[in-house]
């Protein structure tokens, strides 16, 4: 016989699977927090494009940038964990900035969210003025030990993937590298082909084109691989002191915590289908990403290990937000 307990909750327990099986009744909200025109921007349009159709709901994307995408992040974190609200989650507010700016992230990375999938990655390159007298990587590094101002080295920003690559980089060498944030990446080419910096890490989308025109000088990939169309350009894993070290900027899907595990578990789904398909992947790839599959479980486990790797790294470097 059933309890009367065990029969009060049954209600409870029938409606969760009944609202999962309902939704999306409405247009779901995907934050990207960043500004419309970026890499984050381009792959979640081409994601909300693709979901929308797979879902039969509109999936609208709306920019919430600002304090290097954690208040779009906090956004979600703080949302109704109804499935309305998700989020292209990023790199460096998930584990990075928690390391470098505490005082200001309210959130926690693991806590407050329900991962879906990754989405997709890209590399990280290291290139150089076209004057600069080094041809090589190991050229580089003798060339910054040889200077006592050492060489400069811009980002697109303190506390950023590609930051702390630069950093990882002059810590494990001994080069003397001095950074040199910009607030507005778009200009790091033009003053890196002016010989305004010596060296810069920018995404492979933003160098691609220079290196294979030969306007810039390029010295490693952050990829365990050469990235196709720069086959000359080699990873910097193959140098000993390097070996194994690889970091990408990625781009994943998240939710509040607690949504309904049967929500998360659609999109997921939905979200495998897209990354198997040949034409969404085409699409991808023609902005320079590379489509990255990876469980919930296994996109949790990315989150924690990276946000270990830059805790030291900005303990280490004393680096704080500017």
């Amino acid at each position: 016989m059933i309890g009367r307990r065990a029969l009060l909750a049954a209600p409870g327990l029938l409606a969760a699977p009944a609202f999962a099986q309902s939704w999306p009744t409405r247009p779901i909200t995907l934050i990207v927090p960043f500004a419309a025109g970026g890499n984050v921007d381009t792959v979640a349009r081409l994601t909300a494009a693709e979901l929308s159709k797979r879902l039969g709901q509109s999936v609208v994307v709306e920019n919430a940038p600002g304090a290097g995408g954690t208040i779009g992040t906090e956004r979600v974190a703080r949302a109704a964990p109804d499935g309305q609200t998700l989020l292209v989650g990023v790199e460096s507010p998930f584990t990075i900035s928690p390391h470098v700016t505490p005082g200001a992230v309210r959130y926690d990375a693991v806590r407050d969210f329900a991962p879906i999938g990754m989405i997709a990655s890209l590399p990280l390159t290291l290139v150089g003025r076209p004057d600069l007298p080094a041809n090589d990587l190991a050229g580089v590094i003798a060339l910054a030990k040889s200077r006592p101002e050492g060489l400069t080295f811009a980002s697109s920003g303190t506390g950023t993937s590609l930051h702390l690559w630069g950093e990882i980089i002059a810590r494990r060498s001994g080069a003397k590298l001095e950074h040199v944030p910009y607030r507005i990446a778009a200009q790091i080419p033009t003053d890196l082909m002016a010989s305004r910096l010596d060296l810069a890490v920018l995404t492979v989308t933003s160098t691609g084109p220079l290196l294979r025109d030969g306007r810039i000088k390029g010295f490693a990939i952050s990829s365990l691989e050469p990235a196709p169309g720069l086959p000359d350009l080699p990873p910097l894993a193959r140098l000993p002191e390097f070996a194994g070290l690889e970091i990408l900027a990625w781009q994943g899907l998240f939710a509040p915590a607690r949504t309904d595990a049967a929500i998360t578990r659609r999109v997921a789904t939905e979200l495998d289908a897209m990354l198997a398909d040949a034409e969404f992947r085409q699409r991808l790839a023609n902005v320079g990403m590379t489509p990255w599959h990876k469980t919930p479980e296994e996109l949790t486990e990315l989150v924690r290990s990276e946000s270990a790797r830059y805790a030291e790294v900005v303990r280490a470097g004393n680096i704080r937000a500017d």
